[in-house]
């Protein structure tokens, strides 16, 4: 709402055009002692834009969904999409857009936590896990990861509807940046990350690469240790996970080396020895592609000072 109000002195959108809609309308509790009024839902028609915001218990939204209980709200969705409509959902809003058939086959995103569970329940969604925000212009089709993020989605949508002059002053408004790059990452801590596997099947190679990632790890050795052929193991590993095993040790050395970010001084060349790089040139290769950043600013961003850690 605050980004689409805008400034005072320069407001994006009339206060007219926004509106807050919910099933049955009325006031409505969305938490932390706070309550909205609303309109009803099938007013919304037509509309230009749909925001969908996220829900608290993912597990409850999709018994209703299960349930057949929001029905009414998926062909809503549905039929303002048909009739023109953009369609958009913050964090775990993505999961409505999902059972409404609107994500199959687009590009799509929702919060680092919950992105397994989307994956798994809706298949022919294509997940970006990592990333802020996605866009699909041609289906006019957003997303986006959690609280923050839904933020710099609402500056974009708000600059491709009135101009980036526009997103900008009501950034500035707000006193935060403009918007960040959708494909910028999701902060996400390093332990919970896509990197764990799940099922044992893999459990030895992965306590034997995590024992030793300064190792150059062939495909080979690693076909060894699981007593698979490495063809029978690059077709399980990549079933089991949706990467190679070579990507899989990528993020995993990546995932050390942020935590040693976060939790030391050590210079970035160590870093990177450590974490199995073999240089900073190839952590800062490998930071900037999966994270968006390098590593000195992610620690930057992210150490935790001495004194906090006790």
């Amino acid at each position: 709402m605050e980004v689409f109000a805008g400034h005072p002195d320069a407001p994006a959108l009339s206060g007219g055009s926004i509106r807050v809609v919910s099933p049955q309308g009325g006031t409505v509790d969305i938490g932390h002692g706070i309550s909205i009024d609303t309109d009803p839902l099938h007013g919304i028609s037509p509309a230009e834009t749909v925001i969908v915001p996220g829900f608290d218990s993912v597990p409850d939204l999709i018994r209703r969904i299960d349930g057949g209980e929001i029905d009414d709200l998926l062909e809503i969705l549905r039929l303002a999409h048909a009739k023109g409509a953009q369609i958009a959902s913050v964090c775990t809003g993505a999961f409505i857009l999902a059972a409404a058939g609107l994500l199959d086959g687009v590009r799509a995103t929702s919060h680092w936590m919950t992105t397994g569970l989307l994956r798994e329940r809706f298949p022919r969604v294509i997940l970006e896990p990592n990333v802020l925000y996605t866009h699909d212009r041609k289906r006019r089709l957003w997303t986006s990861a959690g609280v923050t993020a839904s933020i710099d989605l609402c500056l974009a949508l708000l600059a491709a509807e009135k101009g980036a002059t526009t997103a900008a002053t009501a950034a500035r408004g707000m006193v935060i940046p403009a918007a960040r790059h959708g494909g910028q990452a999701q902060y996400v801590p390093p332990r919970f990350g896509d990197h764990e596997l799940p099922g044992g099947e893999f459990s030895a190679l992965h306590a034997a690469v995590r024992a030793d990632l300064a190792r150059p790890w062939p495909i080979a050795e690693l076909a060894r240790i699981c007593v698979m052929t490495p063809r029978t193991l690059q077709r399980r590993f990549r079933r089991a996970s949706g990467m190679t095993p070579r990507e899989w040790i990528v993020n995993e050395r990546l995932t050390v080396a942020r935590e040693m970010l976060e939790t030391s001084t050590l210079p970035i060349e160590e870093v990177a020895q450590r974490a199995g790089f073999g240089d900073a040139d190839l952590l800062r290769k490998h930071f900037t592609r999966r994270l968006g950043t390098t590593p000195s600013r992610y620690r930057d961003t992210f150490r935790v000072p001495v004194e906090s850690r006790g």
